[in-house]
């Protein structure tokens, strides 16, 4: 039941969002889209990131195969789109750098590997953000050539407070436990507003743009096959080498594969709004990995919990 119900907490302020929009609750849905957005960019996303980041409780893997496990996966399947469809090549590289780990990872891993390895998959979130909010959106803009120049992609992006919370959450994971402790009471209930503000955002939006949204094209296809299967396939054959070679323990590979099979990040629908580029698109994205993830998810379960122990 406990499953069915924390599925419900994810669908329910979406649903709630497109309810709003349906009964007309605000006069300006486009404008409302906004502003909830930029609440979720510059507000809520920074101090759920930063919550998470900032507890010091976890050490730091030593394993070197833990750090560039993620960010090598990545690029191996950004490049292969890439080469495959540049059509879709800018939502891709977005989609592909950040994926549900935090609202779905944390709690599936949490639920399947145990409790203890918790803090080891909130070090790999960290991980995803960085990718997340540096290299996804930089590619947004670049390839869909709504960037300028490389310059110009990278002071817009230096303007999010996103791209640069993990770097303040680790620098506050230095100070003595009563000021951290402090901190993170104070980002706990912002943070915790991530998730269903920006749920009920992306709910309203897919009313009131129900029109393009829904015009669905064939390229579309291209991102739950990128998400849910090229990504994590290349990020098992990836663990198994590191591992093989003694640059990653067992425990570690089941975490970085179970994350890397995650659906696309609300998180990717704010970014490409507040940049302008690939919005109906990349909300595509999210509804179609969301769902068919329902599919691919107990695979990876298996793969992970059974396959690769062994």
């Amino acid at each position: 039941m406990s499953l069915w119900l924390d599925a419900a907490a994810l669908t329910l302020p979406a649903a709630l969002g497109g309810l709003a929009g349906y009964l007309r609750v605000f006069p300006e849905p486009a404008r409302a889209v906004d502003d909830l957005n930029r609440f979720a960019l510059y507000v809520a996303f920074p101090a759920l990131i930063f919550r998470g980041l900032v507890d010091s409780r976890f050490a730091l893997p030593s394993t070197p195969g833990f750090w560039l496990l993620v960010p090598a996966a990545f690029l191996v399947t950004v490049g292969l789109t890439r080469l495959l469809t540049r059509t879709q090549a800018p939502t891709l590289a977005l989609g592909l750098s950040f994926g549900n780990v935090a609202y779905l990872g944390l709690p599936l891993v949490e639920s399947a590997l145990g409790e203890a390895q918790v803090g080891l998959a909130s070090l790999a979130v960290a991980l995803h953000v960085t990718l997340g909010l540096s290299l996804g959106p930089y590619w947004l803009l670049q390839w869909s050539g709504h960037g300028g120049t490389p310059r110009e992609s990278l002071r817009r992006l230096a303007r999010q407070p996103l791209i640069w919370t993990p770097l303040v959450a680790f620098a506050a994971r230095a100070l003595p436990d009563p000021a951290r402790e402090s901190l993170e009471v104070l980002a706990t209930p912002l943070g915790r507003a991530a998730a269903p503000s920006a749920l009920f955002l992306l709910g309203l939006y897919l009313f009131t743009e129900r029109a393009r949204v829904l015009d669905v094209e064939r390229g579309d296809l291209a991102h739950p096959l990128a998400k849910l299967l090229a990504l994590p396939a290349l990020t098992i054959a990836g663990a198994l080498g590191l591992r093989e070679i003694g640059w990653l323990t067992t425990p570690e590979a089941q975490v970085l594969c179970l994350l890397a099979g995650m659906p696309a990040a609300i998180t990717t629908f704010s970014i490409a709004r507040e940049l302008g580029v690939g919005v109906e698109r990349t909300s595509r994205a999210i509804v179609s990995t969301s769902a068919l993830s329902a599919l691919t998810l107990p695979g990876l379960l298996w793969l992970v919990l059974v396959w690769l122990p062994r």
